[in-house]
């Protein structure tokens, strides 16, 4: 029975460690590696309608755009930079009929929280459940990868799609290139007072960094072999220490992995980045962790309960825009 309207929310995500390992081919000539990010409360959503006719609208509340169409032809002939992420979507449905498509994404733009995989995953699990085509979680991921390979015209990873599928704490391992998750509950991992989220209000690199380090990598190039085998150990012991909940050994390990990405290209930090440190750091923040693949974008900040508040001040009073998450 095909429904009439669905609405779909779905999680972005914070990253803990390993990410770019969850890009193949590196997720599969260092096989076997781990990737470990975290669900959190910023949604993307998805509204979508049939209608009784071939007419098809398509909205984005994040950019004010409306586009409409007499039909799927004309929609999927559409060639405006900012339809073609809705087009490639559209185009691998090929609705029968006309429907009516709004969609929202509350992560700030370029703030490599996953928002465009999290929209995408909203948008795919919207036409799923509104034609009742029933995918598991592992070929959702390999179908919007592709649409998004397709989009930024490069390899990308899929570490991104599994927090909107699945929410909780994801320790997502490679195998030959392909994952493997087991999902956490946060409830049990209890660490929403040590994390503070921050936006730089620059926007992150995203795809064109980690295309940089994919072509160095398969190219041999020593200095991002060495790197990502750093990171690939940081990710390794922090498996191990989400699984005990020894968290005081993040700090640590954060440090290690900021020190690896650096030498895997200077642009991952960026001047806000470092302003953000250090009035994080001189107000009881422990360590940072930059989202994305950098260059700005969001940063969390780990500290303790007690400190948490102070940070969020500090950080806010110097112009950094504080979100407000929890981890779901």
């Amino acid at each position: 029975m095909i429904k009439n309207e669905v609405l779909v929310q779905s999680p972005t995500r914070i990253d803990f460690a390993g990410g770019t390992l969850d890009c193949w081919p590196i997720n599969a000539l260092m096989s076997p590696v781990t990737t470990i990010n975290v669900a959190i409360n910023i949604f993307t959503t998805c509204r979508l309608s049939l209608r009784d006719d071939e007419q098809i609208m398509v909205h984005s509340r994040e950019t004010g755009q409306t586009y409409e169409f007499n039909d799927l032809e004309e929609c999927l002939r559409c060639e405006k930079p900012d339809f073609q992420f809705f087009r490639e979507h559209i185009d691998y449905w090929k609705p029968q009929s006309g429907f009516n498509l709004s969609a929202q994404s509350d992560s700030p733009m370029g703030g490599g929280l996953g928002g465009s995989s999290s929209l995408s995953i909203s948008m795919f699990k919207a036409f799923c459940q509104i034609h009742d085509v029933a995918m598991d979680d592992y070929e959702i991921v390999r179908i919007c990868s592709g649409i998004e390979a397709k989009i930024l015209k490069m390899p990308t990873g899929t570490q991104d799609y599994f927090p909107p599928l699945r929410g909780g704490f994801n320790i997502i391992e490679y195998r030959s290139g392909w994952p493997k998750v087991e999902t956490l509950s946060v409830e049990d991992l209890d660490i929403n007072q040590n994390i503070s989220v921050f936006f730089t209000g620059k926007s992150h690199h995203s795809g064109i960094n980690n295309w940089q380090v994919i072509k160095k990598f398969v190219e041999g190039d020593p200095k991002t072999q060495t790197a990502l085998q750093k990171i690939r150990e940081v990710a390794d012991e922090t498996k191990k220490v989400v699984l005990d909940k020894d968290w005081s050994q993040l700090p640590a390990l954060f440090q290690r992995e900021f020190e690896a990405r650096m030498d895997l290209a200077e642009s991952f930090s960026s001047p806000e980045i470092e302003k953000l440190a250090e009035i994080a750091f001189a107000n009881g923040g422990d360590a940072i962790n930059i989202c994305g693949a950098g260059g700005g974008g969001c940063v969390f900040v780990w500290s303790s309960p007690e400190n948490r508040q102070g940070v969020i001040e500090a950080c806010s009073e110097a112009g950094f825009q504080h979100l407000d998450v929890e981890l779901v």
